[in-house]
């Protein structure tokens, strides 16, 4: 049966899918979503990562298959060179730092920081994050690895209140 796969990248500004089938191995999609890349992107140290997962034994070509990475949203995954980002959220005069892998979302990211900052579940579900230095305010479900190219990989957000519209 096919499986739509939701690809994120460092190589390209939107998500992109592919249909592959639920038996198909990782490394089999891996071979696919590298199809993707525009011509003369180095893949040689590319890794594949799972949406909001930690767990390194799914994308980094180990013997799992497509269905195994199933989640309630699909199969949502990220194609980048960076193992790790560096996440830097900015509060007011509080820093927190964590490095998170590139497949994190925003959202993700999100909250997390506003429970290390010590802010009550309704007070992150009030704020935003925004790239520092702009007005750029990613959605939840992007992928941070996004918002960074190797060899940087790391990005600062300020956490800021979300733009409300009363009326």
């Amino acid at each position: 049966m096919p499986t739509r796969v939701y690809i994120q990248s460092e190589f390209f500004s939107d998500t992109k899918f592919v249909e592959v089938d639920d038996e198909a191995t990782v490394e089999e999609l891996k071979r696919v979503v590298l199809a993707l890349l525009q011509a003369g992107a180095d893949a040689s140290d590319l890794k594949l990562s799972v949406e909001d997962d930690d767990d390194d034994a799914h994308g980094d070509g180990h013997a799992t298959h497509v269905k195994h990475l199933k989640k309630e949203h699909g199969v949502r995954v990220h194609l980048h060179r960076c193992k790790h980002v560096e996440v830097q959220v900015r509060f007011g005069a509080e820093v927190v730092h964590h490095k998170f892998r590139p497949a994190t979302t925003v959202g993700r990211v999100r909250l997390w920081a506003g429970k290390k900052l010590g802010m009550a579940p309704g007070d992150i579900a009030e704020h935003v994050l925004q790239i520092a230095g702009t007005t750029e305010q990613p959605d939840v479900d992007i992928h941070i690895g996004t918002l960074t190219k190797c060899p940087q990989c790391s990005v600062t957000f300020d956490l800021v209140p979300a733009h409300r519209i009363n009326g």
